[in-house]
Parts: C-alpha cells; structure tokens; sequence
C-alpha cells in the first residue's frame, strides 16, 4: 500500500531538498579546506609572513618581527631552508630587542658617564641597527674617553699607583690599541719618583 505524504510535509521536503543542494557543496569545501585538502604549500604560506618580518624589522617592530618569524618557523612540513631562514631572523629580532636597552643606557650616558657609555656601546652587536645609529655619538666621545683614561694613568704613575696605571692603560687601550700617548706611558717606570713627559 503506497504512502501518501501529507501536503505540509511534501512541501517541507522540497524546501529541505532546495537547502541541502546549496549547502552541501559549502560542507565539502569546508571539510576539505579543515583535512588539509586546500591546504597551501608550507612554503607559500611562509613567503607573506617572512615578507612581513623583513618589513617589522626595516621599520625597527622587532617584537612584531619575531612574532612573524616564530609563526613561520611553526608552519608543518616547512622546508629547512625556510625554517633556517626564519630562524635567523627571529634571532635578528630578539638580538636588536635586547641592543635597543644597550642604546638607550648609551644615549644615556653620553654626556654624564663616558665610562658607561662606551662600555654600552661596545656591547652593542657589530651588525646590530643601534650601533650604527649610534658611531656619530660614540666617534665624539671616543677621544675624550682616551684623554680622561690617559689624565688618570698619568697621575696614577705620578703617585706610584701601578696597578691603577695599568688599569687606565688597558681602558685606553681597548678603544684605541695604537694610541701613541698610552703606549709610551705604560713603558715609564712606576714609582713615586718617576715623572710623566
């Protein structure tokens, strides 16, 4: 005996079938896209990001710049070179995170504390975006370390205070390895009779 639908219900059934045919086709992109189906190669998907690392980092965001590299770093079945390549650049970030602090207690010292300043800026990474923001500042204030350290040397040889001399010397030294003046200062005897030239 054949079943007879009622009217209402054959019409909730068209209505239900006209719903399914749009919506299915949506579902399948959604569960493909959700397996892996659509997935982007890793490669692709970490050119945009490294491309925005090398952006944070020409415009000095380097917390944004390690973020990016970190991002890319995790991508699943990213090629080594890639992975190395973020890597290096994520090192660039935090390297350039912690030499902004070392600048800023060298922009800081400059005109009060030149023993502090130097001591910051030569902890400054030699690649490092600070040091060079800095060399101007450091150029200057170079010759007028050398002379303070040099004045102290000489009163320290004055004074018979040898150990205080050589200190001062290897200061000099360390910023200026051919400086003439402490070369031919730390060759004079050190004792109280002794007198500078």
């Amino acid at each position: 005996m054949p079943v007879t639908l009622w009217p209402c219900t054959q019409a909730v059934l068209a209505r239900c079938r006209s719903l399914l045919s749009v919506l299915l086709p949506a579902l399948i992109l959604t569960l493909m896209a959700a397996t892996g189906g659509c997935r982007k190669n890793p490669d692709e998907q970490a050119a945009p990001l490294l491309k925005e690392v090398e952006t944070a980092l020409s415009q000095q965001k380097w917390e944004m710049a390690q973020e990016k590299a970190q991002e890319a770093v995790r991508l699943p079945g990213l090629s080594e070179a890639l992975r190395d390549q973020a890597r290096l650049k994520e090192e660039q970030a935090r390297s350039e995170q912690q030499a902004k602090s070392q600048y800023a207690r060298f922009v800081g010292n400059v005109d009060t504390d030149h023993d502090t300043a130097v001591s910051a800026y030569r902890d400054l990474p030699a690649t490092s975006y600070y040091r060079q923001q800095g060399k101007d500042a450091y150029d200057k204030l170079r010759p007028v370390y050398i002379s303070e350290h040099i004045e102290k040397a000489q009163a320290a040889l004055t004074n018979g205070r040898c150990d205080d001399a050589k200190t001062q010397f290897q200061l000099v030294m360390e910023v200026d390895g051919a400086n003439a003046r402490a070369l031919e200062l730390s060759k004079m005897p050190c004792d109280r009779g002794a007198q500078p030239r």
